[in-house]
């Protein structure tokens, strides 16, 4: 390899490093099965998948939790980092029935979170944030089993 090739390419690995270093993460906080709050950063995983029962979207302005507890409660949140305020509500899916909280306003840098009780013991859920004049984003699959 010559000399110019070597340092293009040492140059280029600087500054994928640098960018990949400075890639704002968003962060939501979610009540555990204990009931304190647990903290994670958005960026989700490339499946989705933070944990076999809490799942996550990456959105432009923000991010997408849901998670399925072991007992009877499911719970959505958002956390927006970005764009214009929104109206929006956020609720879950399970085997084709979907449960929403009430509208909200939410502006850049807030997170809101809802949670529902009464859902079948260890069911697979799915998220849902519908945000008025734009459309329903969903998370994957959020199961206590797998």
């Amino acid at each position: 390899m010559n000399v110019k090739k070597l340092v293009r390419a040492t140059v280029m690995t600087g500054v994928m490093l640098v960018a990949m270093g400075t890639t704002h993460l968003a962060h939501a906080e979610s009540p555990s099965s204990t009931g304190k709050a647990v903290a994670y950063a958005a960026g989700c995983p490339g499946d989705g998948r933070i944990a076999r029962n809490h799942s996550c979207s990456s959105l432009s302005s923000g991010a997408l939790f849901h998670q399925k507890f072991t007992n009877d409660k499911a719970s959505t949140s958002y956390k927006k980092t970005g764009g214009s305020s929104i109206s929006a509500r956020l609720g879950f899916n399970r085997a084709g029935t979907t449960k929403w909280s009430g509208w909200f306003s939410q502006g850049s840098g807030t997170t809101k979170s809802y949670s529902w009780s009464g859902v079948t013991y260890c069911s697979s859920t799915v998220g849902l944030l519908e945000v008025k004049g734009q459309q329903t984003f969903q998370t994957p699959l959020a199961s206590c089993t797998s």
